[in-house]
């Protein structure tokens, strides 16, 4: 599928449970999506690349800049009759293209099994890194897709207290990911701390268009957790052009245990900026199917929109949202 240039000024954060409230949709029965560092590494590193791959090809431009010169992007509108859409559903469709961004990003990462992931040790020698990691995820039918991750994670520094049987490790790391044949940059840094029966891993990784231009790179920051058996993931990710922020963006993924089946949903709210509002992102099969039903929360309002994915007349894929008015936006 085509990919869009994305608007600046669209920043979101994580949904707490009152956000789950305000969309009618109670926490219960839900716990945190990812099992291991490994699947919190991989999918991180995923969505941020194909975010970068939305907003920027690598071959294209060098600086995210350029992004501010692009405003008209390709959507077809299908206008139906007049409606008495209220103001909240109005503003949805404003700020749908946005939304769609992410969605597009992340839209690998939903069904039965969020991601999984395996690592090896390397032997492309196209690639001169140790490690080798394949990602997986399903698509937005429940088709199995498939990423593949060359990177080296060098200790740094390691410290450790007999006192508290505390243990705290810092790495750095440099790699590769591929994505539609093309090579996307990624630099970051791992922390680890555990004391006890706690432990703690904070990542923070960044994809470049350019590698010679260190100031204009979307970042990933993810902190997980485990507590008492409770496991806790955030993903926040940052866009950066010329070294100076234009946008942020955090998300946090669920899972239901639904009729015996697993399911995944992934929570978003538009913080600062033009857009507002908070959204719950779920797949379901209606009539055999695939369809995702987004549920929306602005100024005490909240509606629902779905989104299914089409053909055109060339073959290529785009994604219809179908509104409660059934008024329908397309996006390649």
């Amino acid at each position: 599928m085509k990919k869009k240039l994305l608007l600046v000024s669209l920043c979101l954060t994580m949904v707490a449970a009152m956000a789950l409230a305000a969309c009618g949709n109670p926490d219960k029965g839900k716990t945190n999506a990812l099992s291991s560092p490994n699947d919190v590494y991989g999918i991180g590193a995923v969505s941020g690349v194909r975010l970068l791959k939305s907003n920027m090809p690598a071959s294209a431009v060098k600086s995210f800049s350029a992004v501010n010169a692009v405003a008209n992007t390709r959507t077809c509108e299908v206008k139906l009759a007049p409606s008495a859409a209220d103001a909240s559903e109005s503003e949805v469709k404003g700020q749908s293209e946005k939304f769609n961004e992410y969605f597009t990003a992340l839209d690998s990462f939903l069904g039965d099994d969020v991601v999984s992931t395996s690592t090896v040790a390397n032997t492309d020698s196209n690639y001169d890194y140790e490690t080798k990691m394949t990602i997986t995820g399903k698509d937005f039918n429940g088709e199995t897709v498939t990423y593949t991750m060359y990177y080296t994670e060098t200790l740094v520094e390691t410290n450790s207290t007999d006192e508290n049987e505390e243990t705290e490790s810092e790495y750095r790391l440099v790699g590769i990911m591929t994505i539609d044949g093309a090579n996307y940059y990624l630099e970051g840094e791992r922390s680890e701390e555990s004391e006890k029966d706690e432990s703690e891993t904070e990542l923070k990784i960044r994809a470049y268009a350019d590698k010679e231009d260190k100031t204009s790179y979307i970042q990933m920051e993810q902190e997980y957790s485990i507590e008492n058996g409770e496991t806790e993931t955030e993903y926040v990710y940052s866009i950066y052009a010329g070294g100076e922020l234009l946008e942020q963006t955090a998300v946090e993924f669920e899972t239901e245990n639904k009729d015996g089946k697993v399911e995944t949903e992934y929570e978003l709210e538009f913080r600062k900026g033009a857009s507002k509002g908070k959204y719950i992102v779920k797949r379901e099969v209606v009539e055999n199917k695939a369809e995702i039903k987004v549920k929306y929360a602005i100024d005490g309002k909240s509606g629902e929109f779905r989104i299914r994915e089409i053909t055109d007349a060339n073959g290529d894929k785009q994604y219809e949202y179908t509104f409660s008015d059934g008024s329908k936006q397309i996006f390649d």
